[in-house]
C-alpha cells in the first residue's frame, strides 16, 4: 500500500491496472490449484500485492480527475462497490464453502479477473499524466517491515484476546520502525509518502474521523457474528445472512452521502451519520440471548447506514484541504492508517471480549453469562470509538479549503 502513491504518479494508469490485475489473476490460479497450505498462502500473498496497490488506486484516480466541488458525489458512487465488497464478501464466501469446495472461492474469481483484464484494454484510459521519479528503497523496506510487524502483532491480539510478551515486543518493534520511516520521509526531498499532509488541520481531522468510522465498522463486523453464533445460537450461514441488509443499506446510502456533502457541506451529514452510529451502538451493549434476530439485523443495518453516511464526506473533507500535488499522498495515507486502525480496533474488541468473559468466570458467573458479559464489554469499547468521533465533529467547518499547497 505505501507504494500506491508512487506507482499512481509514476506509471501510466492502464499499464498499472493491467499489471496489478494480472498479478491478482496469477495469485488466484495458484490458490485455486494449491495442493498444500504453503502454496495457498503464497497465492494469497501474490493476490495481496495487487490489492495493496488497487485499494488506494481507485480513490486516488477519482480524487485527481474530479474537482473538489464534485469529489463527494464521485467518491460516494465509488463507495457503492468499495463498501459492498467487504460487507457481502464474508457472507457469500460462507455460503460457497457450505455448498462447494473451498477451491471454488478462487475458481469463481478467475473468469471475473479475465473479464476485468479485457475491459481494461477496451475502456481504461491514461487519464493521469505520469511523473517518473526516483524510488527510495530504504523507505520501501522500512514501511513494509514496520506495517507488516505492526499489523501482525495487532492480529495476534485480535485472534487470542490477550497481550503476551512476544506480542508486546513485536508491537514495540513495529512502532519503532514506523517512527524511523516517518522521520526519514520528512527529510527526503521526494518521499515515498508525503507526511507533510498532516500540516493541514482539516486533513488531520478528516483522516481521524475516517479511521474512527471504519474502525468502528470493522470491529463490529468481527464481534457481531461471534455474538450471533455464541449467544443467539444461530448457524454461521444465518449469521452471515444477517449482515446482508447492512451491505444493501450501505450501497444505497453511499452515493446519497457524497451528493449531500457537495450540496450542503459536511456538518449536518456528519452529525446525522455519526449520531445514528452512536445511538445504534449503545443498545448492542444490552443485547441478551432473548434479543430477536430481527432487532440485531435491523439495528446493525441502520448503524452501518449511519456510519456510511458520514464516511465519504469526512474523507473528502480531508482530501479537499490538500492541493492536487498532495491528494494522492493524502488518500494513500488514509488507506494505510485505516488498515492499522482496523487491526487495532479488532484487537481491542476481541481482547475486551476475552477479558470480560474471564472476569465473569472469576466472579462465579455461569459460562453463558460470562460469555455475554464479554460481548457487552466489547460493544462498549466500540461505543467509546463512536463517542470520540462524535465529539470531534464540533471542530468541523462546513467546507474545507486548500490548506497545503
Amino acid at each position: 500500500m505505501p507504494l500506491a502513491a508512487y506507482l499512481t504518479n509514476s506509471v501510466k494508469l492502464k499499464t498499472l491496472f493491467t499489471t496489478t490485475m494480472t498479478i491478482f489473476l496469477v495469485g488466484t490460479i495458484i490458490s485455486a490449484l494449491a495442493p498444500n497450505f504453503t502454496l495457498l498462502l503464497i497465492g494469497r500473498l501474490i493476490e495481496g500485492v495487487a490489492v495493496g496497490v488497487n485499494m488506494p488506486l481507485i480513490p486516488n484516480v477519482l480524487a485527481l480527475i474530479f474537482s473538489p466541488r464534485h469529489r463527494g458525489t464521485v467518491m460516494g458512487l465509488a463507495g457503492i462497490i468499495i463498501n459492498f465488497g467487504p460487507a457481502a464478501g464474508p457472507t457469500v464466501s460462507g455460503i460457497v464453502v457450505d455448498y462447494f469446495s473451498w477451491r471454488m472461492l478462487f475458481i469463481i474469481l478467475i473468469p471475473i479477473c479475465i473479464l476485468v483484464l479485457i475491459a481494461t484494454q477496451l475502456f481504461v484510459k491514461n487519464v493521469i499524466p505520469s511523473k517518473p521519479s526516483s524510488l527510495d528503497i530504504p523507505s520501501v523496506l522500512t514501511s513494509m517491515a514496520g506495517l507488516a510487524i505492526l499489523l501482525y502483532s495487532l492480529g495476534r491480539v485480535g485472534e487470542t484476546g490477550r497481550l503476551d510478551w512476544q506480542t508486546v515486543i513485536l508491537q514495540v518493534a513495529g512502532i519503532a520502525i514506523m517512527a524511523y520511516f516517518v522521520k526519514r520521509q520528512l527529510k527526503l526531498e521526494k518521499p515515498l509518502l508525503e507526511m507533510r499532509v498532516f500540516k493541514a488541520p482539516s486533513f488531520r481531522l478528516g483522516a481521524t474521523l475516517a479511521l474512527l468510522n471504519t474502525s468502528s465498522l470493522m470491529a463490529t463486523e468481527l464481534i457481531l457474528p461471534l455474538f450471533n453464533q455464541n449467544v443467539l445460537k444461530v448457524t454461521p450461514t444465518i449469521s452471515g445472512l444477517m449482515l446482508i441488509p447492512s451491505a444493501l443499506v450501505m450501497m444505497v446510502v453511499s452515493p446519497i452521502a457524497g451528493r449531500l456533502y457537495d450540496q450542503i457541506g459536511i456538518k449536518k451529514v456528519a452529525f446525522l451519520g455519526f449520531g445514528i452510529g452512536l445511538l445504534t451502538t449503545i443498545p448492542m451493549a444490552f443485547y441478551s440471548p432473548t434479543t430477536s434476530i430481527f432487532t440485531v439485523t435491523a439495528l446493525y443495518a441502520l448503524r452501518c447506514g449511519g456510519l456510511n453516511l458520514a464516511y465519504s464526506p469526512v474523507s473528502v473533507y480531508g482530501l479537499n484541504a490538500l492541493s492536487q500535488e498532495y491528494v494522492v499522498f493524502g488518500n494513500t495515507l488514509m488507506v494505510n492508517m485505516n488498515q492499522i486502525a482496523d487491526a487495532f480496533a479488532n484487537a481491542m474488541a476481541a481482547t475486551l471480549q476475552s477479558l470480560g468473559q474471564k472476569h465473569g468466570i472469576a466472579h462465579q458467573l455461569s459460562s453463558s453469562l460470562a460469555t455475554l458479559q464479554g460481548f457487552h464489554w466489547s460493544f462498549w469499547s466500540i461505543a467509546v470509538l463512536n463517542t470520540i468521533a462524535f465529539c470531534l465533529l464540533f471542530k468541523l467547518k462546513n467546507h474545507s479549503t486548500v490548506e497545503l499547497k
